[in-house]
């Protein structure tokens, strides 16, 4: 008997712990937050204290619809002025933490909200620190293992402070948390040791905190100086003074200043991969003009408490009392306006986040994770790739004819593109391991496309080759062909190709050759082709369209490059900036050799053009020893049989070229090589490059 009794002792014991785990280890999540998290989706956290115990009702409940409003709308409306460009088209989500009937709570449905903001006055809430939180929670606990001594009918509230919240907002997966002001170190704190749990808090639980900074009936110099003892990063809002809750400035010099939201957010995306623990405190200035008679009375109360000697834990109560009796109505009015002007601030810097987070994976981490750029074992390559990456949508209408003006039933494809992209994944699906230098929204097209290059296309990348920008979104093409294939029109959203890096010439050493395409700003394009010139490269350049191709003959780009890869178009246009107006010529070889011959005489010795021209094949242009006019030697095409895309064969026949020149080809048949290639991509579909490129052989130049 004693043996069974010990048996089942030890058996309701694991129960009893493994039921701890169970309720214990997470938070009652609404439904809507979960959605939104477990999406990337931005979410602030709002504490109840201000709700319960903050201001009477219905102001309390009124301001919490209102900030509700305010952090659900921002964000649409920022979409509708980026054009729908950005994913995150729903608004900012509201979480309000609360503990109801020992049940910790991230979000609340609008029946709690009313009942919550009533619990204050009916004596229901009690106010909750971290502290409290085992001890509230304490009633469910029991509840669930049918210990329970007594009941209640009424719905019991524990509001949580800043501390409380932060707690359970991170126990959630919530990274920004929005309050009206923080707790610091009281006046006299060194004799009294009074310094509130909220600086604990953020020394330990990794949440930004967006408040209107520390009252001043508080010791500010103080409370930043514990904030610096316990490492943790404090900056004001585009101040470079610390607010002092009801007024924008304290007379105390902030530790930093946020310029906007992605600088929060990049300052908070490189705290989570330095390994820290601890949150952030972004003190936003209160500019309601409430707030200077309030401000006005505090410094009044703290000259009366100073001239009665009153001193330590006395002083705050003191002055607290002294300011409601002064001040009317405007320590509320003003509370009320900056605590919604913080939901602004909040929405902003959570919307932020949720941009340059991956958004996958992470919820479960509660850390933001930003664009990982593959991990692999970078070696030397032989060739450089410089341009730009781009998610290609190519419609195209199915049908004898395409009619305009109306809508078309069609096919749509979306796939990786970018002149640099392209040629950089021809290369590496043929075996030659480029290195790729581009630049890519922190989003999840941009690390798709990233992951994808790694894993599928052979092409090497490291953190100093790509670019991930926080404040633009990945490039993006959208082409509708028709019906035979051929480009009648696109639009391009390039903005962040502004931003590729180029590299350095010690990263060109070895290299053999440096790949341009002519998406780069022209003074980056004309620093890499120096760069590459003094590395000893050969320096190669895609024009990519005539307006590109025709700004950048205003430089001196040409002196650098040892092939170019104009189409006809382009090749005319360029012509044209130098000098040779061949607009409306017939594109014989003699009008090509006119256009070549002033390319060439710009370019470097033994400089080569290979100049595309469709169906009617490629033209190899280079000056000659013996005659004055450049050299021509035509390549006609095949007649090629199932064409289905126009958008990748120039770019294929590129990387081939040069593929084929790193194993000792000479040009000729590198050319015919290339155009085997390009007759690969010009049959497959769905994606700009075709992905059976390695099935070519070198040995098979005219496959």
């Amino acid at each position: 008997m004693r043996s069974t009794a010990i048996r089942l002792k030890t058996l309701h014991r694991h129960r009893w712990a493994s039921s701890q785990r169970l309720h214990f280890s997470s938070v009652q999540v609404l439904p809507e937050v979960r959605d939104a998290l477990k999406s990337g989706r931005p979410v602030v956290a709002l504490e109840s204290t201000i709700v319960a115990h903050g201001m009477p009702y219905p102001q309390n409940l009124e301001l919490a619809k209102d900030v509700s409003q305010i952090l659900r709308g921002k964000v649409r409306k920022d979409n509708r002025e980026m054009d729908d460009r950005s994913s995150h088209c729903h608004g900012v989500i509201p979480a309000t933490i609360a503990v109801k009937n020992g049940v910790f709570k991230a979000g609340l449905h609008p029946d709690e909200m009313e009942d919550l903001a009533q619990s204050g006055e009916d004596g229901r809430a009690i106010k909750c620190s971290t502290r409290d939180l085992p001890l509230i929670a304490s009633s469910y606990y029991r509840r669930m293992h049918g210990i329970n001594t007594e009941t209640s009918e009424d719905t019991r509230w524990g509001a949580t402070t800043v501390a409380a919240t932060m707690r359970l907002a991170h126990k959630s997966g919530i990274t920004t948390f929005v309050t009206g002001g923080t707790g610091g170190v009281h006046r006299g704190g060194e004799l009294s040791l009074d310094v509130s749990t909220d600086l604990i808090e953020l020394s330990r639980t990794p949440v930004i905190v967006v408040s209107a900074g520390v009252k001043s009936i508080l010791d500010i110099k103080r409370t930043l100086e514990v904030l610096e003892t316990f490492g943790v990063p404090t900056g004001a809002w585009k101040s470079d003074d610390f607010p002092a809750f009801f007024s924008p400035v304290s007379g105390v010099k902030s530790p930093a200043t946020f310029i906007d939201a992605t600088d929060v957010a990049c300052a908070w995306a490189a705290a989570r991969d330095l390994g820290m623990s601890n949150g952030m405190l972004v003190a936003v200035p209160n500019n309601d003009p409430a707030g200077s008679s309030v401000e006005a009375a505090i410094q009044n109360a703290l000259t009366e408490a100073s001239k009665a000697g009153i001193e330590g834990r006395d002083v705050t109560p003191f002055i607290l009392k002294n300011v409601a009796e002064n001040t009317g109505g405007d320590s509320l009015r003003s509370n009320i306006a900056l605590v919604k002007n913080n939901a602004v601030v909040g929405a902003e810097i959570a919307t932020a986040i949720s941009n340059i987070s991956s958004n996958s994976n992470n919820v479960s981490k509660n850390t933001i994770q930003s664009i990982e750029l593959p991990k692999q074992e970078v070696t030397n390559s032989r060739v450089v790739c410089v341009g730009g990456a781009v998610i290609d949508t190519v419609a195209k209408p199915i049908g004898s004819r395409m009619l305009i003006g109306t809508s078309n039933p069609g096919k749509i494809h979306q796939s990786d593109g970018g002149v640099g992209r392209n040629i950089a994944e021809t290369l590496g699906r043929l075996g030659s391991a480029p290195m790729l230098y581009t630049a890519v929204g922190a989003d999840e097209k941009g690390r798709g496309l990233l992951q994808r290059l790694e894993e599928e296309c052979g092409v090497k990348t490291t953190p100093t080759s790509i670019n991930v920008v926080n404040d633009i979104c990945t490039a993006e093409y959208y082409a509708l062909n028709d019906q035979s294939s051929s480009l009648v029109g696109a639009i391009a959203a390039m903005d962040v190709l502004s931003r590729i890096p180029i590299p350095s010439i010690e990263d060109l050493d070895s290299v053999e050759f440096l790949v341009l395409d002519a998406n780069l700003p022209a003074e980056l394009l004309l620093e890499s082709a120096k760069r590459g010139v003094k590395a000893g490269c050969k320096v190669c350049f895609e024009p990519t369209s005539v307006p590109k191709a025709q700004a950048l003959m205003q430089s001196d780009l040409l002196q650098y490059i040892t092939y170019a890869f104009p189409n006809e178009d382009e090749l005319f246009a360029m012509a044209a900036v130098l000098g040779n107006d061949c607009t409306g010529a017939e594109a014989d070889e003699k009008a090509i050799q006119a256009a070549a011959s002033i390319l060439l005489s710009k370019m470097r010795s033994h400089a080569r053009l290979i100049i595309t021209r469709g169906e009617r094949g490629v033209m190899l242009a280079m000056n000659s020893e013996h005659a004055l006019a450049p050299v021509i030697k035509t390549y006609p095409a095949d007649v090629v049989s199932g064409v289905t895309s126009s958008n990748g064969p120039g770019d294929t026949l590129v990387g081939a070229f040069i593929h084929a020149l790193l194993n000792d080809m000479n040009d000729e048949d590198a050319i015919r090589f290339g155009m085997s290639a390009a007759v690969l991509s010009l049959r497959h579909e769905t994606s700009a490059i075709s992905p059976h490129l390695a099935s070519l052989s070198l040995n098979s130049k005219n496959a």
